[in-house]
């Protein structure tokens, strides 16, 4: 025998249903509209405050709806923090919801699979969480890296530079960088490049670097970037100091692994001070082997009156 539901007993559970959410409907209406009012009485400089503490607001209150899996009542609730995040909540409310459908799936391979990409999610988030992104063969972290570097007020940016073929500056990416360097300077960011050379780019008896480097190098002195020089054999024992990296001012670090074609191979960006004053430690021990470019012209200005 099948059992059925009496009409008035599921038409009063819908009602029941409906008047648990209905609060929630009403505070929507409410926030929409105050949405609308703030958009069009306050000065337009505050609009994007305004919006956002509001839009935070609706995200928040339709998180808080309940919703219904599988024939479950399920209450969705988060950390108050995230509240202030829009784009963090609605991350944590999808990733909350997809994880109680994996937990009903039944196929014990398809579970394996996803137990093994949930792991790697969870590392990447505790690197992100830490301050810290990854960019792993790719060239994508030249957008992040260039979105740092234009920073209103950044003031500064020290760059360490280790070459091992031409294409480092030759190519399209390096072209841009260069460009990109060029136009901070224009805002008034001081930018100073150490640049570490092997024997090919910097033969031991010479003073200047090699015609093939020496132009790309005399055009960022003209431009007013503070140049230095390390050869490459006076600190190639210092592991931690021989490598790419950049100091954005005191809000970021970045460091570049690069292969022995100079193509990427990991680009790590640091916000935390920790990272910046790490890489702040191992600027100034490179100051210990460099000599600046200025230094190497007067050298042969010297050389050449005599």
């Amino acid at each position: 025998m099948v059992a059925t539901m009496d009409p008035s007993s599921t038409q009063r559970i819908a009602r029941t249903s409906l008047r648990n959410k209905f609060p929630c409907f009403v505070s929507v209406a409410v926030i929409l509209g105050t949405l609308y009012v703030v958009s069009t009485t306050l000065p337009s400089h505050l609009n994007g405050v305004g919006l956002a503490l509001f839009a935070g607001l609706a995200v928040a209150c339709v998180a808080r709806m309940r919703l219904t899996a599988n024939g479950r009542s399920v209450e969705s609730h988060f950390p108050a923090a995230l509240a202030k995040h829009p784009d963090l909540l609605v991350a944590y409310n999808s990733l909350s919801h997809s994880l109680i459908e994996m937990s009903e799936r039944s196929d014990e391979i398809l579970r394996d699979a996803a137990a093994v990409r949930l792991a790697a999610i969870q590392e990447e988030m505790r690197t992100l969480a830490a301050g810290k992104v990854m960019f792993s063969g790719t060239e994508a972290w030249r957008t992040a890296y260039e979105r740092v570097l234009r920073t209103p007020g950044l003031g500064r940016y020290f760059s360490v530079a280790w070459l091992r073929n031409e294409d480092y500056w030759r190519d399209a990416p390096g072209r841009h960088s260069m460009q990109l360097n060029y136009d901070l300077l224009q805002l008034g960011v001081r930018i100073e490049r150490t640049l570490i050379l092997n024997d090919f780019f910097w033969p031991p008896a010479a003073t200047l670097p090699a015609k093939v480097i020496c132009q790309w190098i005399e055009d960022q002195y003209k431009r007013g970037i503070v140049i230095r020089l390390i050869r490459e054999s006076e600190i190639e024992h210092e592991t931690e100091i021989l490598s790419d990296f950049g100091i954005y001012g005191h809000r970021a670090t970045g460091q570049l692994e690069l292969d022995e074609q100079c193509r990427a191979l990991r680009f790590t960006l640091d916000f935390t001070p920790q990272g910046v004053k790490l890489f702040e430690d191992r600027w100034q021990r490179l100051l210990l082997f460099a000599v600046s470019f200025r230094e190497l012209l007067d050298r042969v200005a010297q050389g050449e009156g005599e």
